[in-house]
């Protein structure tokens, strides 16, 4: 089976933060934190226009901190999103435009294992090899150590169900996944 594919930024940096991501649950606990905030913070400015001012923040002690709170929170969300939004735009600059990551690439396989050709040359890879097989909506990733991986694109397919069987060639000749 015989697979041809054009590597872009974006498959690239899909590799680097499938892997890097946080945990589901960790993702969804971020998410409902940044949904507090939001209400808390709509919630501030309702009693604020309600009220014609922050007068009403002096009526009770406790919520002149809570505000700081609040505040020192939504502030430090905004700055790791930002941070976040960087750190995406660096990975996506990495690879070189005359390098051995973009580009176009052809991924044979066989019964031995699969052959890998780009601009730079052509490899071969053992099944033994491979520690790991991931696969998300766009990508599927072959594993060769913990953050090396050899990316396949599902776009490269003409059809789901060619991909599906792709996929299962690898995964029945790839002895830990």
């Amino acid at each position: 089976m015989r697979v041809s594919f054009e590597l872009t930024r974006d498959d690239y940096a899909a590799l680097t933060f499938h892997k890097a991501s946080p945990p589901r649950m960790t993702r969804q606990r971020l998410l409902v934190l940044a949904l507090l905030l939001g209400v808390m913070v709509g919630l501030m400015g309702l009693l604020t226009l309600l009220h014609g001012g922050l007068a009403w923040v002096d009526e009770a002690p406790l919520l002149r901190p809570l505000l700081w709170a609040i505040g020192i929170a939504v502030g430090a969300f905004v700055a790791i999103s930002a941070l976040l939004w960087a750190l995406r735009l660096w990975v996506r600059r990495l690879p070189r435009d005359d390098g051995a990551t973009l580009g176009e690439h052809t991924l044979e396989v066989d019964e031995d294992g699969f052959h890998v050709e780009g601009r730079s040359g052509r490899a071969f890879v053992k099944w033994s090899a491979i520690v790991e097989v991931r696969e998300t909506n766009e990508h599927l990733f072959l594993f060769v150590d913990r953050m090396l991986a050899y990316v396949v694109p599902k776009r490269a397919f003409t059809s789901a169900d060619e991909c599906a069987a792709f996929a299962d060639y690898v995964r029945a000749r790839t002895p830990r996944s």
